[in-house]
């Protein structure tokens, strides 16, 4: 980290600023000793608290290949104590009605957002919210990979298999196919909470396999020569 820069402030922090703000434009002092019971300190701690909440789950969501609007829509309406309207997502986080609506849109389509008539809520089921974007992408993206690995098998066989080329890559992409298959097998376990102890271990014995390959290849043999 650059010298000069600086950690944005706690939430804490901003809690005290704002405080300070408002008894320097009131006149009113504001204890910071013991909270006020009032609403107004109750509705600021929430606000700053749900901020920061949404910039969590908005980083989350960034670093997992989603958006981070995804992510701060379902913070804040994760930390809500009620549902919540379109138009007070769209104030809240600042950002567009277009934004609003398809990224609400997709939230409900993931099954993390759910919709009380015009009001939107988080699902709060942690645990049902990650198995659904593994039964929704992960499991996807695996089963394309085992569709479009067994075309290149198909491929592959119908070559000459006395062409020590064609056995090399052959080798290597039934091995991958049944690596795949593991981590469908895998996710499958996971998101139905069976038991995975075994799967891992068959899992490590399939990587272990790759080194084997590359000690035992003919070493005349070289792709692309």
């Amino acid at each position: 980290m650059n010298p000069t820069d600086k950690d944005p402030p706690s939430p804490l922090e901003r809690y005290q600023r704002e405080v300070e703000a408002s008894e320097a434009a009131s006149g009113a002092p504001d204890s910071l000793e013991a909270p006020s019971p009032g609403e107004v300190d109750v509705e600021r701690r929430l606000r700053i608290a749900q901020d920061e909440i949404a910039e969590v789950f908005g980083n989350i969501a960034a670093f997992w290949g989603f958006t981070r609007t995804q992510g701060r829509i379902f913070g804040l309406l994760f930390l809500s104590p009620e549902p919540l309207d379109h138009g007070t997502i769209r104030d809240r986080l600042g950002i567009s009605a277009g934004s609003t609506s398809m990224t609400l849109a997709s939230l409900l389509d993931w099954g993390v957002v759910h919709r009380q008539g015009r009001l939107y809520v988080a699902e709060t089921d942690m645990w049902k919210l990650i198995t659904n974007v593994f039964r929704r992408r992960e499991r996807a993206q695996v089963n394309d990979a085992i569709r479009r690995v067994g075309q290149a098998i198909e491929l592959l066989a119908g070559a000459p298999l006395g062409s020590p080329r064609i056995r090399f890559a052959l080798g290597r992409v039934e091995l991958l196919l049944g690596f795949f298959k593991l981590g469908r097998s895998f996710l499958d376990a996971f998101v139905a909470r069976r038991p995975v102890h075994g799967l891992i271990t068959r899992i490590a014995r399939g990587t272990t396999r790759f080194p084997a390959m590359l000690r035992n290849w003919d070493q005349n043999v070289r792709i692309g020569s």
